[in-house]
């Protein structure tokens, strides 16, 4: 018998002897949680020794296409016998791992089957299931030593006695010897005879046995694995390695940019290649999420979001044949950029600029980052907005009829600046709004409606900006019925009626009769742009 030389190996073998121990005391939950955390462990190191093996019939493969062994024919013969024995090693462990299944599926049938919502054995603690199967009734014990001991054998024999030999012996009894199989069991009061199936299965709970069915499937499979090194020794004269062995190659493109503009320069690196298109365990992570990895490749794809510079994460991680150490490649940016489908109708009649108001703006370059774009302003002054590229403009008292002017320019991926040239907008005052007094630019009225009337107001309709006039002065003039005496005041606000109001027009307004006109003349209102203008007049007829 020898020790496992990998410390994981040996750490699963010492916990085996000290649960198998732990039987004879106490079949605790405890006892039998420990047994299925072990046979995971073993299951684990199971999956590695047989990735492996497959690994290395790969490199025998690729060895036997290498030209300076093609052109030595007995180097070459001497490979491709050797590949052949490492097969057959394969193979019989393949079939011995097999049967063992099968004992493993009658145990667990006997205890009950599966649970499908926990995926364990039904009666896990059953004590009668691995006896009846193993011992008394089926009595299938004797037959898997058996089959164990004929493996050992057989698969000993597969490497030839001496170094130069190519010829399998009958058997190989040092090779024997150095596999890691053995069928001692633990002596006990109870197994004078130490009978291996007694030993190993008599009294033991389904998920005890089912582990120490798998111990014997992970010892089965390093014994492989040291009869694949002992081979691949002999083929070549040197210790079996397990490097990532690159088996295809293509041309990859890596540029720092994937959108450009004309004008722009477009730099990549172009270089060959190589993967593993069998690699084990590899696993390719973008931002965090597993792709599914195809042949040694994986494919991302995504809808494309946002504006502008777009980054994506690209990690990966995989197995080291060499030590069964997982290990990874640190995350690496790699970014791209996403524009926006646009159409621009530029209105050129219409590209006004008002006195008073903020003008909003939006800028837009195509495949520009909002971040690179930069501006000069002539004739007015731009406030950043809420929004990517959105300004306020504004434009000072007195410009109108003059020309707001505003040049674009953007920072190219490539680190270069493009001139987006320059953008006119015509400077015009707001329109004048007109004045109301009861919703009314004038007409009839009855006198109880004009008496209750605060002010005059001045509206702007059909205007789209937010701007509001103020009216501060205006003249009243008062004509009775049949009369041609003319009553004249002036008012330095907007008020008609209330405690802002001239006495004198509100004493008007009290005394007017039907018949009686009244005019609202000369009246002058103040807008955002703080200029005064006249805005017309409003004119009534006492008709109530």
């Amino acid at each position: 018998m020898s020790l496992p030389k990998e410390p994981r190996q040996l750490m699963i073998n010492l916990m085996y002897l000290v649960l198998t121990a732990l039987l004879a005391m106490n079949v605790s939950s405890e006892i039998l949680n420990a047994f299925k955390i072990v046979d995971k462990s073993i299951n684990e190191s199971s999956k590695n020794i047989a990735n492996r093996s497959s690994q290395t019939i790969e490199n025998f493969k690729i060895a036997l296409e290498d030209k300076k062994i093609i052109a030595d024919p007995v180097k070459f013969n001497k490979v491709k016998t050797f590949m052949t024995y490492a097969q057959q090693a394969i193979d019989k462990r393949t079939e011995v791992e097999k049967q063992l299944l099968d004992y493993k599926d009658m145990i667990i049938k006997r205890a009950g089957g599966v649970d499908p919502e926990t995926n364990d054995i039904l009666r896990r603690d059953d004590l009668d299931a691995a006896t009846s199967v193993m011992i008394e009734h089926d009595k299938k014990g004797p037959e898997m030593l058996s089959k164990l001991q004929q493996f050992k054998t057989a698969i000993a024999a597969l490497v030839p006695l001496t170094e130069e030999d190519l010829t399998q012996p009958t058997k190989n009894e040092a090779m024997e010897k150095s596999l890691p199989l053995n069928f001692d069991v633990l002596p006990s009061e109870e197994n004078k005879t130490n009978d291996w199936s007694y030993g190993n299965f008599h009294m033991v709970p389904a998920v005890g046995a089912i582990t120490i069915i798998d111990k014997y499937i992970n010892d089965v499979k390093n014994s492989e694995s040291v009869v694949m090194d002992k081979l691949w020794e002999r083929a070549f004269g040197e210790r079996r390695r397990q490097e990532q062995i690159f088996t295809k190659y293509d041309v990859l493109v890596s540029s720092s940019s994937s959108y450009l503009l004309p004008g722009e320069k477009y730099t990549a690196s172009i270089m060959l290649g190589a993967y593993n298109d069998k690699a084990q365990n590899l696993v390719i992570n973008v931002n965090g999420r597993a792709l599914p990895v195809v042949n040694g490749v994986a494919t991302y794809s995504a809808v494309a979001a946002g504006k502008g510079e777009q980054t994506i994460n690209v990690s990966a991680s995989y197995t080291d044949p060499n030590d069964n150490v997982n290990k990874s490649i640190p995350s690496k940016p790699f970014k791209y950029y996403v524009g926006e489908a646009q159409a621009t109708i530029s209105l050129d009649k219409m590209n006004v600029f008002y006195i008073g108001v903020d003008n909003p703006i939006t800028f837009s370059a195509s495949g520009i980052p909002a971040g690179n774009l930069n501006y000069t302003a002539e004739n007015c002054t731009l406030t950043k907005a809420d929004g990517v590229n959105k300004y306020l403009v504004t434009v000072a008292t007195g410009t109108a009829g003059k020309k707001a002017i505003i040049k674009l320019a953007g920072k190219l991926g490539d680190g270069t600046t493009k001139d987006f040239g320059s953008y006119e907008y015509r400077i015009k005052n707001i329109p004048d709004p007109y004045p109301q007094i009861a919703n009314k630019r004038g007409g009839g009225i009855a006198a109880s409606e004009l008496r209750v009337q605060e002010a005059i107001f001045a509206k702007l309709d059909n205007f789209d900006f937010e701007a509001k006039f103020t009216v501060v002065s205006f003249d009243v003039t008062y004509q009775k019925k049949r009369s041609t005496e003319l009553e004249i005041y002036s008012s330095g606000t907007q008020y008609l009626t209330g405690p802002s109001a001239l006495k004198s027009i509100d004493e008007v307004l009290q005394k007017a009769r039907i018949g009686d006109r009244i005019y609202f003349e000369n009246i002058k209102a103040v807008g955002p742009d703080k200029r005064v203008r006249s805005i017309g007049s409003v004119n009534f007829t006492i008709n109530n």
